[in-house]
């Protein structure tokens, strides 16, 4: 009886998967607050480049009336305070203390706030998702009858909901890949671009950027192979068979992560893998307890598996053979995507419905064991499973965006207008979101049609033309003080200087430096923000010259008085390689090793002037500020920014601006953020370890 009451005690792994995706959760939205924190002054304070108060007053009327208008406290110490309360909440998360329902709900609703005063530097779609996966964790996942999971208590039923949001993200990403006839996609050709023009390079994505043709164009389809069949493992009735599929994911999340810095987006769609892992069944015996059916059942299941994806990999690729018939060993082997974008939207018409009444059958069919498996309480489970089943529903609306088709569709016994679809689609957007991550491929250079190049040096590898690119970076100068010579202005985190390898920013994300990768795919009437921050360096204002690296025009030693920007086209160097000599223009490098630090890593050509010579008394910039919504520029250091304030404010603000001064001196927030979940694991830890050394005294 000893025994089997210690075995009652211990913990079952999917109630530990469990208790861990609560517990990431906690620590990405910690990531986020902290990222949001550190930036705010120079992105959305009132002297900074996008003020906040002016989308704080318009989308919260109510709220600024009551708070800001009645005195209680001024828009950015209300922001900052907001975003360490956050934080605070998310450090319950994180270390365990409570996973409570309404505490999900309540980080996701103050991160969807501050998202909404960030303005247009946080309209990301990892901003989108995190607010979507805090929505349904809080509302199907966490518990809400108790403060966090118990050690033997897992989340079956909630588990649907979060694996159907990241089928949505995984199979709509790989949808709008295929829709988009974008021919880097259709050619297998877009890693030979990627690595170079994604929006902030890793330092490994230089060496990425070397690898064979052949190579990348593998890591394509199997990019493909991932986002669109595989995500269907995630949704089948098995754990073993969602396990591949989960695994599938985090291989290609750990990719990404290492040669990219998307912020907490990878760990995030990792984190979402988890619930995929989650067992319906909750005895522990079943888990550990493993018969010779059981064993060929889950051989049978990965079989499955793998026929299914060599089967849709055939339908979806095509390989063919280039080069002299005469000599078979010259030959090259293509492989080419060979699904079309008619094929793809028949896909989505017929597999989308489908998932979706499937999704719809397996919660119910598990919440209905979960009611037959509990004495108390029944009515509880009942709406629990309801909840989930209609969250599945919200979840699902943004598919229909997909196709035209799916409006019309009849699965469910409804036929509606395509405006009532647009009418759902609209009131659900705060908490259902549609993703399209990297729909069309960047920075694809044109060949040149006056360059004499010989027909060896036009034909690229297996029988398509060269990867030529082009990633369009803005490059700002200036006129430093005195001096008539232009200098380029750098900045952290953005490709700049041709010497330096990218760096590592993730899982913080520079909202600025991100935002410039996409300015420069447009024209500066599009992006107002930089004439704002053009202005305000101009005027020395500190908290937004904090955004360059230039320690000394920080600190006030030397003044900007002119500003202008170019736009360059960049590229990584290559190694001398047979392939990589047919790409026109190129610069190689002489390295013994591929692993050596390269010498020199981008080349760059001036394209165009993107922004002309602007001074601070340049009429036709304060006008061009004004018809864009920008008001007068202000420009306040973190101390002065409270006498303004009301007698209610003050202490606010007081408490606001003490909080900035020690974090920005010695990282407090961080610092203390990560201690406290580190000293309450170790807590938790020394609780198990007593725990089971008494249940082990007693069984013997």
């Amino acid at each position: 009886m000893k025994c089997n009451h210690a075995m009652t005690k211990k913990e079952t792994p999917s109630s530990y998967l469990s208790r861990l995706y609560l517990k990431c959760m906690g620590y990405i939205f910690s990531v986020a607050f902290i990222s949001y924190y550190a930036q705010y002054p120079a992105l959305s304070s009132r002297s900074g480049v996008e003020p906040s108060e002016r989308a704080f007053k318009y989308t919260f009327p109510k709220l600024f009336d009551h708070v800001v208008e009645g005195g209680y406290s001024d828009p950015d110490s209300f922001a900052e305070l907001l975003t360490v309360f956050g934080l605070v909440l998310s450090v319950f998360i994180a270390s365990g203390i409570a996973h409570h329902g309404l505490l999900f709900l309540a980080v996701t609703s103050i991160y969807h706030f501050l998202v909404i005063l960030g303005t247009s530097f946080y309209t990301f779609q990892w901003d989108i998702l995190l607010i979507e996966t805090g929505f349904l964790t809080g509302v199907c996942f966490a518990p809400w009858r108790s403060l966090r999971l118990n050690e033997n208590e897992q989340q079956a039923v909630g588990s649907w909901p979060v694996r159907f949001l990241l089928f949505k993200l995984m199979f709509m990403s790989g949808v709008v890949k295929v829709q988009a006839e974008c021919p880097t996609w259709q050619n297998l050709t877009a890693l030979e671009f990627h690595f170079a023009t994604q929006c902030l390079p890793g330092p490994l994505a230089w060496y990425a950027h070397q690898l064979p043709p052949l190579l990348l164009r593998l890591g394509v389809a199997a990019t493909f192979v991932i986002e669109i069949p595989a995500a269907f493992l995630l949704l089948t009735p098995t754990v073993t068979t969602r396990k591949v599929g989960a695994w599938m994911q985090i291989l290609l999340q750990l990719l990404i992560i290492l040669t990219g810095s998307y912020n907490y987006f990878n760990l995030l769609t990792m984190a979402l893998c988890l619930p995929c892992m989650v067992s319906e069944e909750s005895h522990v015996g079943h888990e550990k307890a493993r018969s010779r059916i059981s064993h060929v059942w889950n051989v049978l299941q990965l079989a499955t598996c793998a026929f299914f994806l060599a089967w849709t990999c055939k339908q979806m690729f095509s390989i063919e053979r280039f080069g002299p018939t005469t000599d078979p060993g010259r030959q090259m082997i293509g492989l080419k995507l060979s699904m079309t974008k008619h094929e793809c939207n028949l896909l989505v018409e017929h597999v989308i419905p489908a998932s979706i009444v499937c999704t719809l059958a397996f919660t119910a069919v598990t919440g209905v064991r979960s009611i037959i498996k509990k004495k108390s309480n029944r009515l509880g489970s009942f709406v629990h499973a309801l909840v989930c089943c209609v969250c599945i529903v919200v979840t699902a609306i943004p598919f229909f965006d997909l196709s035209p088709n799916l409006y019309r569709s009849t699965f469910l016994g409804v036929n509606l207008k395509p405006s009532t679809w647009r009418n759902i689609r609209q009131h659900s957007s705060n908490v259902s979101h549609g993703y399209g991550l990297f729909r069309r491929m960047t920075g694809v250079g044109k060949q040149s049609t006056a360059d004499p190049a010989t027909e060896r040096m036009r034909m690229g590898w297996a029988g398509l033309p060269p990867s030529i690119v082009a990633r369009p970076e803005i490059i700002f100068e200036a006129l430093i003080d005195d001096s008539a010579e232009w200098r380029e202005l750098r900045f952290r985190w953005k490709p700049g200087r041709v010497d330096q390898l990218p760096l590592q920013a993730a899982p913080h994300q520079p909202r600025f430096d991100w935002r410039m990768w996409f300015a420069a795919l447009g024209t500066i009437q599009h992006n107002p923000w930089l004439v704002s921050f053009t202005d305000k360096i101009l005027n020395g204002c500190s908290i937004v010259l904090d955004l360059l690296d230039e320690p000394e025009i920080v600190a006030g030693r030397h003044n900007i008085t002119r500003v202008r920007a170019n736009l360059y086209h960049y590229d990584f160097t290559r190694l001398d390689t047979e392939w990589a000599r047919r790409i026109p223009g190129v610069k190689m490098v002489d390295t013994t090793s591929p692993f050596r630090y390269p010498g020199q890593v981008w080349t760059r050509k001036l394209f165009q002037q993107y922004l002309p010579p602007l001074e601070v008394s340049n009429q036709s910039l304060r006008q061009f500020l004004h018809q864009s919504g920008y008001g007068t520029s202000i420009c306040a250091v973190n101390e002065d920014r409270c006498k303004d304030a009301g007698p209610s404010a003050q202490v606010l603000c007081r408490i606001a601006v003490s909080l900035r001064n020690s974090n920005e001196k010695s990282w407090a927030l961080p610092l203390a953020a990560f201690f406290s979940c580190v000293m309450v694991e170790l807590w938790g830890f020394s609780r198990r370890r007593k725990r089971f050394t008494e249940v082990k005294l007693k069984s013997e």
